[in-house]
């Protein structure tokens, strides 16, 4: 009998570990869903492909633009949205331009510019039922971009589902991100109140007017662009033709670029840097202020810059703040005050200084600038999602965020809502 309960119980410890065995193996082949970053790679040849189309809806909106009674919405990475904004409660939507790669436009006297992740691109609108797609300057934003074999350069990272199954070497740590964290580079134009002004001369130019995380601007009869770590200087002459006349090495991490008379701000992840045009093609270095590394949206009132910092993976950076500057000596700015915010993003200032602070998933705040040492918040809500904003006039605002684009009466204080342009999900 012992002999017999031996093997009895041998035998009952075989088939725990042969079960135990099977639920576990069982359980290296279970199906997961993931939400996963992969790249999104388009050759030369598909980033030069440039098609005039029908309107499409918005699906992933990146950077706005206003001019004349135009709207234009960046399709991030893909193309541009026109709208007839002649009514701004019932925008309609007329084309969309195809351009794989593109992130940033300007428009002066009818010619649209834009570059799709590698060149600058121009098209003619004067008959926006008849766009024309004029030239390129080929290969003047592609310093550091790597360009990979029969597959070309990485352009963004498209959130997609993946089912993965698991097996016994399965790192249950493994963990997926946005390498791009909604990558903006960002200066805001005002055309209200002179806060932002281009240069005139004969013939006057008719500009448009960007929102804050803009790459371009347009003055001195130059494109000036921000392309990572330098500047680039396209001229443009009376008959729209334009030619790269000069480049600038600024430093690392450079993302915004803001113009006011005849000086350049350009917002790094490190801090300021402040630029004399007075040469148009060749601006001088004039002073820098220099902050904690994060994301750096750029907006300059009068003597007084306005930097928004946030937190963000991409950028390293752990604080979320509003850095009021004195710019009155040009030659040395020297910080008035820091505000702290939840997640600053893109933002403006109207002519009777309210400030309006895009928030990304905290929404949207409003706060007094009347007195820059003591800015107050008058406003706030929590939706839309927000991350960059354009001040028409002291009344007229549009933000733009994940979930499309919002046109606002500014009463007082008070955002009052009076159209959108919704994203459509896939």
């Amino acid at each position: 009998m012992k002999k017999a309960y031996s093997i009895l119980s041998i035998l009952s410890l075989l088939g725990i570990v042969v079960f135990f065995h099977s639920c576990a193996m069982d359980k290296c082949h279970e199906k997961v869903r993931y939400n996963v970053y992969e790249p999104v790679q388009y050759t030369k040849e598909q980033l030069r492909e440039v098609k005039i189309e029908a309107p499409k809806d918005l699906e992933r909106p990146g950077k706005i633009y206003v001019y004349k009674n135009y709207l234009f919405i960046n399709e991030m990475y893909e193309g541009v949205h026109i709208f007839d904004n002649s009514n701004p409660a019932s925008p309609k939507n007329l084309v969309y331009i195809s351009i794989h790669g593109n992130i940033d436009i300007a428009v002066r006297d009818d010619i649209l510019y834009a570059d799709n992740f590698i060149d600058l691109l121009t098209f003619d609108i004067s008959d926006i039922n008849d766009i024309k797609y004029l030239s390129s300057t080929q290969d003047v934003f592609n310093r550091d971009k790597t360009y990979y074999k029969n597959k070309g350069y990485t352009v963004y990272m498209k959130l997609t589902d993946k089912i993965i199954e698991k097996d016994c070497s399965y790192d249950e740590n493994l963990e997926f991100f946005d390498v791009n964290d909604n990558v903006f580079y960002g200066g805001s134009t005002y055309n209200g109140g002179g806060i932002r002004r281009v240069s005139s001369g004969p013939p006057p130019s008719v500009v448009g007017t960007g929102g804050s995380m803009s790459r371009f601007y347009i003055g001195n009869n130059r494109l000036y662009a921000v392309d990572g770590t330098d500047l680039k200087i396209f001229k443009i002459d009376l008959e729209q033709s334009f030619s790269l006349s000069n480049e600038k090495y600024i430093a690392f991490g450079i993302e915004t670029l803001f113009g006011l008379g005849q000086y350049l701000f350009i917002g790094a992840n490190n801090g300021m840097y402040i630029f004399d045009a007075s040469n148009p093609d060749n601006p001088a270095f004039l002073s820098q202020f220099l902050h904690v590394t994060a994301c750096d949206p750029v907006f300059v009132k009068d003597d007084v810059a306005y930097i928004t910092l946030r937190s963000n993976s991409r950028c390293r950076g752990f604080s979320n703040q509003m850095d009021v500057v004195d710019i009155s000596d040009i030659m040395n700015p020297k910080p008035i005050r820091t505000y702290s915010l939840e997640n600053p993003h893109g933002l403006a200032v109207t002519g009777d200084d309210k400030i309006i602070v895009c928030e990304g998933d905290y929404g949207i705040k409003v706060l007094d600038g009347s007195d820059v040492k003591n800015v107050e918040l008058k406003y706030s809500v929590t939706t839309p999602h927000s991350y960059d904003v354009i001040a028409l006039d002291d009344k007229d605002i549009l933000i733009v965020g994940n979930d499309g684009l919002y046109q606002y009466k500014l009463e007082d204080f008070e955002l009052k809502q009076i159209s959108s342009i919704p994203v459509v999900k896939e």
